[in-house]
């Protein structure tokens, strides 16, 4: 009877505890516990669209923040997703690997830092929510495709995965309810199974907040390491910087940040370092860690941005939630790529969205797995098309600015026709004659060669002018934020590709990189290692922002345990 009552104790006791901290979570950025988390309208605001130059995103006002004379490491593009499953095998659509080396690192940072705290800066794409598929209950199963070509090679059909038992699905949907209301979520499994659609069943789960928690959940599973160490840097007093990316933007959710602070009390309150829970909660990651919306300025000069409104496949339009259904997100063109084409070549070719050049993607797949790629052709692309003209503003974000350029040159062809019916005839026919032999074909024929190679370059430039794909580079967009701005230091990701750039009035811009493997196709390209890399970031005499020891970008070599200089090259 004893021991009952003591049980009943116990649990009496951890549900108080429980609900405690839910509803300290869902007051502690409203009431200044927690930094507060500021949305700015005009981030999902273009500016004014005019047709002799690209279209930019609404300068926004940086949310201010002082370094408190702390050294700052920032690092971006981390794109951790699910992670290792229960064998030890990672996803298709996993791109972090560096889980033991990022812990590493920010050891390192300590032993180097000038100041006594320190700043741990994540700008943007930390987790990659896209990336994550799985759910509850879910069942592996050889694809139809990869049945047959086993067929056709003889080999023995693969053992299909056994179906989960009932008890197994049940219990897993009673975790995810349990987790939810540790944030203030009340939900029973039974409505959670009955909330994920034959389409998120597929192709994972949506962006509502609490499906956006369960997949935090699954990357907190698949990355302890990496938990543990950001729990080890907050436990001993140093702060935590989280800026939202077009990867994780479930970041607007209160109850995403507020899942995320739980998980780094519980590696506190694990670590044994005599701190329970909530005092972890309420004491260290509370007041230490930020969460930015868009962009941040330190110390009124160092302007921090992920940089992915530059990008028209990645920048989120009018408002961070649907205004047919504001429990879901609003994602851009590039997450719609994401979600329904790449995921599902990656589960075949993991690191095909990490090649560069882009272009070099398509003739790869072609070569390599023909099958694939008319399948991709011919069932996911048309997917992805309907699914995209669902959402009509994106579609008219993304061409509306060759729309005029195209009726342009199409206006006179269009005049001509209707004046002179017949001189639709006279052309084709001119375009179907045998034309002139001898010296003067040839002359004829290059002067046509040489016409389609500057049409394709004029093509190919008018693509790049008008955003029409995804910008290698953010100097130019860094150059024209800085403009009227006292800034002396900038720094944006999104692109993967680390640099330094000087800019007007003394101002240097670096954009940091990434931790995950980039495949190099170009042969004009040296095959050098450039992941792994970081900024840190000191002060001077007077207090100001200043690139430790001159240093530039560095990169971290796991295998020395050391920071480098980072060899970078000008392009022009």
């Amino acid at each position: 009877m004893k021991r009952t009552a003591r049980k009943s104790a116990n649990v009496d006791s951890g549900t108080r505890a429980r609900e405690s901290t839910a509803d300290l979570l869902l007051r502690c950025e409203t009431e200044n516990i927690a930094p507060p988390y500021v949305v700015d309208p005009g981030t999902y605001r273009e500016q004014q669209w005019s047709i002799l130059r690209q279209s930019l995103p609404i300068p926004t006002r940086p949310v201010p923040l002082n370094s408190n004379g702390d050294d700052l490491f920032i690092v971006s593009d981390l794109h951790i997703a699910s992670g290792r499953d229960d064998a030890g095998v990672f996803p298709g659509t996993e791109n972090f690997f560096a889980d033991e080396s990022f812990g590493r690192f920010l050891e390192y940072a300590l032993t180097v830092k000038k100041s006594p705290g320190a700043v741990l800066v994540i700008n943007g794409d930390m987790f990659d929510f896209l990336r994550v598929t799985g759910f509850p209950g879910k069942v592996a199963r050889p694809g139809l495709t990869r049945r047959i070509r086993r067929a056709l090679k003889r080999l023995p059909a693969e053992p299909r995965q056994a179906p989960l038992m009932r008890a197994q699905v049940q219990g897993a949907f009673e975790e995810w309810s349990a987790e939810l209301a540790r944030v203030g979520i009340v939900r029973s499994p039974g409505e959670l199974e009955s909330s994920i659609s034959a389409r998120e069943r597929r192709l994972g789960l949506g962006t509502e907040d609490f499906k956006a928690v369960c997949k935090l959940n699954l990357i907190r599973k698949g990355h302890p390491e990496f938990f543990r160490a950001l729990s080890s840097w907050v436990a001993r007093g140093h702060r935590l910087i989280i800026l939202k990316g077009n990867h994780d933007l479930e970041w607007f959710w209160p109850a995403v940040r507020n899942y995320f602070r739980l998980l780094i009390a519980d590696g506190i309150a694990a670590s044994g370092k005599g701190i329970d829970h909530y005092r972890a909660l309420k004491e260290r990651v509370l007041p230490a860690i930020t969460f930015i919306d868009d962009a941040a300025l330190v110390d009124d000069v160092f302007y921090l941005e992920h940089g992915h409104r530059y990008d028209r496949f990645a920048m989120v339009l009018d408002s961070p939630v649907l205004a047919s259904d504001p429990r879901e997100l609003a994602i851009p063109f590039g997450s719609f790529f994401n979600r329904y084409l790449v995921n599902r070549i990656e589960l075949f070719y993991p690191f095909l969205d990490n090649v560069t050049p882009a272009t070099n993607i398509l003739p790869m797949m072609m070569k390599e797995n023909f099958p694939l790629a008319l399948k991709i052709l011919f069932r996911h692309v048309p997917l992805l098309v309907r699914v995209l003209f669902t959402r009509i503003r994106y579609v008219w974000f993304m061409i509306h600015a060759v729309v005029w350029i195209i009726l342009a040159l199409l206006a006179p062809v269009v005049a001509g026709l209707i004046f002179d019916p017949g001189l639709f005839s006279e052309i084709t026919g001119a375009l179907g004659s045998p034309g002139p032999s001898g010296i003067a074909g040839f002359f004829v024929t290059l002067a046509k060669n040489t016409g389609l190679l500057i049409f394709s370059y004029l093509l190919a430039r008018a693509v790049a002018w008008y955003q029409l794909e995804e910008p290698t580079s953010l100097e130019s967009y860094a150059a024209a934020r800085r403009a009227g701005e006292p800034f002396t230091l900038m720094t944006m990701g999104h692109t993967h590709v680390p640099g330094e750039d000087r800019l007007d009035g003394g101002c240097r811009f670096y954009n940091s990189g990434t931790w995950i493997p980039v495949v190099e196709t170009s042969t004009a390209a040296i095959r050098e290692d450039r992941t792994y890399t970081f900024l840190h970031v000191t002060h001077d005499s007077s207090g100001g922002p200043s690139v430790a020891g001159g240093k530039l970008l560095q990169r971290w070599n796991d295998d020395a345990m050391r920071g480098e200089p980072l060899v970078v090259i000008g392009r022009k």
